[in-house]
């Protein structure tokens, strides 16, 4: 193992030495360069500007030269691998190690331009440099930290602003995507909307559903089960977008499944509730109202499974609430469902809505409420299309047309 390791730090130094004796070898040669350059650019200022100008001017620029040369020399041969080094710091510690390396090179650029001046005969004492040796510390010094505070700001911000633009552009992606969603929402929904109703002997069907900009749960449907009976059905699902409108879909295809199958409205809503309870997600929900219409012995036999109770407005002005049921769907599986029975005269109007009609809300923050929609039934309408016409037409002036929910109605009239 001892044998292992020291071969293993022999092979370390062997990889390591090439590469210190190369960057000595740029350092070294990067030097006498700098060197050679002050020394002959000095002596040419020296020869040149001291037989056309002052003595002080020409002294002035060689010194300046001696100390500049050698500064930019080194500067170019080690800035590379120190702003690499502070890099790999972290803060306080990489400006510690930039600005002491900074002020070694200061004290070595003084040394070397000291140096040089003595030896050219710019200046003839040690004395004669204090300022320019100071300069020639202080000056790069504070000019790199500041160069360096400016890079490192200067790279952060823009780090920032990529990072910035990349959740800009994810933001985008989901909003895409989420729009998507929600239009594929309402097109399943519109494929599982009736296109035309059926109609039956003694009564006529409307019905109506204003989507709101997010695409709710809301589902109606009519199953003619014969030539005086029908099946009416009205549902919100709990959420929005796909999923509202996938688990809508199950309801749909689970109505149309038993209804046809003679199963009493309290029967089905426990079917109903068992199947969805099973598959529907936590916290998800249906609020559902499913009834028979026998329009031959003027007779609905109902079961509200949570749903806001429909309301049927009779000729002689009294009104009937259809509540009798369960709990909503999809929640206790094993709930037990009631069913209910209202009968049906001549001139009645039976009006089955979702919580988009009496939630609906104006500039106020008022809802239209239930009792506008009573008032509103109180009046005498031509028939279920007049009823179903008048209904959307005062909710969407009442809130302007801005529907938080789905909103729909469907209206049955007994001729």
């Amino acid at each position: 193992m001892a044998l292992w390791l020291k071969l293993n730090e022999i092979s370390k130094s062997k990889m390591e030495t090439p590469m210190n004796i190369s960057v000595a070898r740029r350092v070294v040669r990067a030097a006498t360069i700098s060197l050679a350059s002050a020394a002959g650019c000095a002596v040419l200022a020296l020869f040149v500007i001291r037989g056309t100008l002052s003595s002080a001017v020409g002294t002035t620029i060689a010194a300046a030269i001696v100390y500049m040369l050698p500064l930019m020399a080194l500067q170019a041969a080690t800035e590379e691998a120190l702003r690499r080094w502070a890099d790999a710091s972290r803060f306080p510690v990489d400006w510690i190690v930039y600005g002491g390396a900074k002020l070694t090179l200061g004290l070595v650029v003084a040394g070397i331009g000291s140096s040089l001046a003595l030896l050219l005969g710019i200046v003839r004492k040690w004395q004669d440099l204090y300022l320019a040796n100071r300069m020639a510390v202080v000056v790069p010094v504070i000019a790199s930290c500041l160069i360096r505070l400016y890079s490192t700001t200067r790279s952060r911000l823009e780090e920032r602003n990529r990072q910035l633009q990349e959740k800009v552009e994810a933001g985008e992606r989901t909003m895409r995507l989420h729009e998507q969603d929600i239009e594929r929402a309402r097109e399943i929904q519109q494929a599982l909307m009736p296109k035309q109703l059926p109609q039956i002997r003694g009564c006529q069907l409307a019905a109506e559903c204003q989507p709101a900009r997010i695409v709710g749960g809301d589902y109606y449907d009519a199953i003619r089960l014969g030539d005086s009976s029908i099946a009416i059905v009205v549902g919100d699902v709990s959420g929005k977008g796909m999923a509202a409108a996938l688990l809508m879909s199950n309801l749909q295809a689970i109505v149309r499944a038993f209804a046809s199958g003679g199963l009493e409205p309290h029967e089905l809503c426990a079917k109903a509730n068992r199947l969805i309870a099973a598959n529907v997600a936590p916290g998800k929900y249906i609020t559902f109202f499913y009834a028979v219409v026998d329009a031959a012995r003027l007779r609905l036999d109902y079961c509200n499974a949570g749903h806001n109770p429909p309301m049927l407005q009779h000729r002689d002005g009294t009104m009937a609430t259809l509540g009798e049921g369960g709990p909503v769907l999809g929640v206790f599986p094993g709930a037990c469902y009631a069913g209910g029975t209202a009968e049906l005269r001549p001139d009645d109007c039976l009006v089955l809505f979702t919580d988009g009609i009496t939630e609906a809300m104006n500039a106020k923050d008022e809802e239209f409420g239930e009792d506008r929609l009573m008032a509103l039934l109180s009046q005498r309408f031509a028939g279920a299309d007049e009823c179903r016409r008048q209904i959307v037409a005062a909710v969407t002036q009442f809130s302007n047309g801005a529907f938080q929910d789905d909103a729909t109605v469907l209206v049955m009239t007994v001729n």
